[in-house]
């Protein structure tokens, strides 16, 4: 008997408002030992995503994402790393410098849909991250952005699905340094 799984999806931002090689989305799908080409289709306002795993059979994954805004299909790249990952960096349509306020049209809190913390760089931060490396090794290891808090309990704080909005709240409130409690 097959069931199908939606995978986990970590996603971060860079924005521009001159160049349209800093202005993009970063994102991670995770699909254990992913076989080779899966199925994808970007569109304008949407990317989906079918795929198997090689070595859980009967299991497939499928993603359906309506973007918050426009990307550039024909920008795209895409890749599988370490057979565990689906890497997937989007080019923004429109140019700007404020990040987009969550990665889905919807404004609902979508529990396979995290924040990506090893890649995520802040709105002031941007022109001192390192932007042409962000598909190569940033990719497979997560440099920039916030350090990997491994282990770190978060004091119950289920950060899982959180809009960038509701993100950008607590950081401009001090609440970043405030996770334990």
């Amino acid at each position: 008997m097959s069931s199908v799984v939606t995978p986990e999806v970590q996603w971060a931002q860079r924005s521009s408002e001159s160049d349209p090689e800093k202005n993009y989305l970063l994102l991670t799908i995770s699909i254990p030992d992913c076989a080779p080409n899966p199925e994808v289709k970007i569109e304008p306002t949407c990317i989906s995503l079918k795929a198997t795993s090689n070595s859980n059979k009967g299991v497939s994954y499928e993603l359906k994402i309506d973007l918050f805004k426009e990307v550039l299909p024909e920008k795209t790249l895409h890749k599988i790393a370490n057979g565990q990952h689906y890497f997937v960096k989007l080019f923004k349509k429109d140019l700007g410098l404020e990040y987009w306020p969550r990665l889905t049209k919807e404004k609902f809190k979508y529990g396979y849909i995290k924040t990506d913390f090893n890649k995520w760089v802040d709105e002031d931060e941007q022109d001192t991250a390192d932007h042409d490396d962000t598909f190569g090794s940033d990719m497979m290891g997560g440099q920039g952005g916030m350090p990997d808090m491994g282990g770190m309990d978060m004091g119950g704080m289920d950060m899982g699905g959180m809009d960038m909005e509701a993100l950008q709240q607590m950081l401009a409130q001090g609440g970043a340094a405030n996770f334990g409690g």
